[in-house]
C-alpha cells in the first residue's frame, strides 16, 4: 500500500510517498506552495512537481496510492478550502484525500496519538489542535494585529523594548544592551537606537541573531533577559490554553508539540530542562490541562502528512515502523536536525 504525504509551506514544499512499513520510496522537494504567495495556478504546479518527483522516484501511477494527506500553508478559513481542494483533486491521487492547514501536518508529525496540540514559533506564530473526538482547532495564526504572539520577531521586539527601557531609565540595565550594540555595529546605545529609528541598522535583518542573544544572555543569568523569557512564555502559552478549552481538553492526557526555529534555537543555545521560557509556558498549560506531555518536533512535518494518510485508509503503524519512517525522513531532508521524541519536561 503506498501512502502520499505533502507539506506545502511559505518557504518549501516536501512530499513522500511511503508504504505501510514506514519506508520511504519517493521524495519531492520544490519552493514555497502557500498559495497566498505563489497563487492558485503557482500551487498547484508546486503541488505537481513535488508529487511528481515522489511518484516517479518509486515508478508509482496516482492511481494506485491508498490516501494521501495535504497540508497546506494558507488554508486558513472555509473559503480557502474551497480554492484548495479543487487544485489537489487535479493531481488525480486515489484514494481518501486528507488537506488540512500545515499546523496540523505539524501536530500529526510529532504527536505520539492521532490527537493534541501544536505550537509553532518561528517566522510567524500558530497553535494548532485536535482533541479525540476527531474536532480541531487553531488560532488565528496572522500576527499583529490580529492574534498570536510569540514569533521570532515578537521575541527580538520585546529583547528591543527592554534595551529601549534600560536606556530610558524606565527599566533596569541589562547585558542586552551592549550585546545588540555589538551586533549592529553600532557606537553605543543611543546611537544603536537613533540608528534603528532613523533605519540605518537593519532591525527585520536581524531577527534571528537578536533572538539567539536574548537566548544566550538568559542562559548567562541577564536578570532582564530572563524576565523576557518567562514573560513571553506565559504570552506564547496563551495559544495552546484557548484550543485546549475549546476543544474541551483540559482532562486529557496529550502532547503538546513544539515546532519551528524559536524552539530549535532554544535546544542549541539553552538547556531545555532549566529555561525560563519554557518553564513559565508550561507551567502556564499545566494549570489548565495537567496531564499535558511537552516534547519537541523534529522530524519533518511531512511525516505528518503519511500518517493522516494511513489513518484515513486505517492502517495504524507499529512504534518501530514509525521511528524507521522518522529517521528515513530525516535522511531526505537532511538539514541538520536530529531525530524527533525529545521529551521536555518543565518543572
Amino acid at each position: 500500500m503506498w501512502f502520499l504525504g505533502v507539506d506545502a509551506g511559505g518557504t518549501k514544499t516536501h512530499a513522500l510517498l511511503a508504504d505501510e512499513g514506514g519506508v520511504i520510496h519517493g521524495v519531492g522537494r520544490a519552493g514555497a506552495g502557500n498559495w497566498e504567495m505563489v497563487g492558485l495556478e503557482g500551487a498547484l504546479a508546486v503541488l505537481r512537481q513535488v508529487v511528481g518527483q515522489a511518484l516517479a522516484q518509486a515508478g508509482v501511477a496516482p492511481g494506485e496510492v491508498a490516501a494521501a494527506g495535504y497540508g497546506l500553508a494558507g488554508l486558513d478559513w472555509p473559503s480557502d478550502e474551497e480554492r484548495l481542494r479543487p487544485l489537489v483533486a487535479q493531481l488525480a491521487v486515489a484514494g481518501p484525500q486528507v488537506v488540512v492547514n500545515d499546523s496540523l501536518v505539524a501536530l500529526r508529525a510529532g504527536a505520539r496519538a492521532p490527537y493534541g496540540v501544536v505550537l509553532i514559533s518561528g517566522t510567524g506564530c500558530v497553535t494548532a489542535g485536535r482533541n479525540p473526538q476527531g474536532q480541531t482547532a487553531r488560532t488565528l495564526g496572522l500576527g499583529h494585529p490580529y492574534d498570536d504572539w510569540g514569533s521570532a520577531v515578537d521575541l527580538a521586539m520585546a529583547t528591543l523594548h527592554a534595551v529601549a527601557r534600560a536606556y530610558t531609565g524606565r527599566g533596569p540595565a541589562t547585558a542586552l544592551s551592549e550585546r545588540l550594540v555589538r551586533l549592529v555595529g553600532a557606537r553605543d546605545l543611543a546611537d544603536l537606537l537613533e540608528g534603528l529609528s532613523r533605519w540605518r541598522y537593519d532591525a527585520a535583518g536581524a531577527v534571528t541573531d537578536v533572538v539567539r542573544i536574548l537566548i544566550e544572555e538568559v542562559r548567562a543569568g541577564d536578570a532582564v533577559a530572563c524576565q523576557v523569557a518567562r514573560d513571553a512564555g506565559r504570552e506564547m502559552a496563551s495559544g495552546p490554553v484557548a484550543v485546549i478549552r475549546r476543544l474541551g481538553m483540559e482532562r486529557e492526557a496529550f502532547d503538546l508539540v513544539l515546532a519551528g526555529g524559536t524552539f530549535r534555537s532554544l535546544r542549541l543555545h539553552s538547556r531545555l530542562d532549566d529555561d525560563p521560557l519554557l518553564d513559565s509556558l508550561f507551567q502556564t498549560v499545566r494549570g489548565v490541562a495537567p496531564r499535558v506531555h511537552p516534547l519537541l518536533l523534529e522530524t519533518p512535518p511531512v511525516v505528518g502528512g503519511v500518517l493522516l494518510a494511513m489513518d484515513a485508509a486505517g492502517v495504524e503503524i507499529a512504534p518501530e515502523r514509525r521511528a524507521h519512517l522518522e529517521h528515513e525522513a530525516l535522511s531526505a531532508f537532511a538539514d541538520g536536525t536530529s531525530r524527533q521524541g525529545d521529551q521536555v519536561t518543565g518543572s
